[in-house]
This record gives C-alpha cells, sequence and structure tokens, in this order.
C-alpha cells in the first residue's frame, strides 16, 4: 500500500502543480493584453494633452507614444502580476490535495497512508465528475 500511496500523493500533487502553473500562465497572458491596451490608450491620450503648446514638446510626446517608450517594463510587471493573480486564484482550490499528498507521502501509518489514498482518489473523481461531464452543473440555461 506504501507504494500505491505515494505514487498517488505523487501524481495528485503533480496534476496540480501543472493545473495550477497553466492556469497562472492564461491569467498572465490575459494581464499582459489588458496592460498592453491600457499603455496604448494612455499614450494617446497624454500626447494629446500639454500644459504649454512647444514644437519640441508635441515632437517628444509623439515620438514617446509611437515608440511605446516604457511600455516593455509595464508589460513585463504586468505579466508578473497575472501569474500571481492565476495562482491566487486557483492554488485555494489545491490545499486538500496538498495535504493528503504530504500525508500520503510521509506518513509511516499504514491506515493513514490508506485513509490519504482513498480520499485522494475520491477528491480526483468528484472533481472529473464535476467539472469535466457538467453532470453537477445547471444545463438548462432558459429556465430559472
Amino acid at each position: 500500500m506504501t507504494l500505491i500511496s505515494k505514487s498517488a500523493g505523487i501524481l495528485s500533487m503533480g496534476s496540480a502543480l501543472v493545473d495550477i502553473h497553466k492556469t497562472a500562465l492564461k491569467y498572465s497572458n490575459e494581464e499582459l493584453a489588458r496592460t498592453s491596451a491600457n499603455i496604448i490608450i494612455s499614450d494617446s491620450l497624454n500626447s494629446q494633452k500639454s500644459d504649454t503648446f512647444s514644437y519640441k514638446d508635441a515632437q517628444r510626446k509623439n515620438w514617446i507614444s509611437q515608440k511605446n517608450f516604457l511600455a516593455t517594463p509595464k508589460e513585463f510587471f504586468g505579466r508578473i502580476k497575472g501569474y500571481f493573480k492565476g495562482i491566487g486564484k486557483i492554488a485555494p482550490r489545491y490545499i486538500p490535495n496538498f495535504v493528503l499528498g504530504v500525508v500520503a507521502l510521509t506518513t509511516k501509518v499504514p491506515f493513514l497512508a490508506r485513509f490519504s489514498t482513498i480520499a485522494l482518489g475520491t477528491i480526483e473523481a468528484c472533481d472529473f465528475i464535476a467539472n469535466a461531464t457538467s453532470i453537477t452543473q445547471r444545463n438548462d440555461q432558459i429556465k430559472f
């Protein structure tokens, strides 16, 4: 039973980490797109305003707007922000998987190893039924 419980713990934690990473990448890409759009709008509006009219200042503002000066660092930090936002959104869902996985990997008590293996299997089965098959979700969108 030890090999089965250790395998279940490793597989459950591994699949959770992969899902957390891929979800965080999706949030990162969304935040990059949002940041890029905000930069374009902000630069466009800022290039149209000035405290005093000066041809030289207008040329500088237009150059900064056209070259998207300072856009790359903002986009980089936007990606990082989105990645951690994604982790924060999805990671709490996998707390039971990590706790039971650690118990399955580290315990020397056979009862706890068996319990954590059965609990991990139950969690994965319930997750599959609820999210992959849509059995527990409302399918009729017309009725209230």
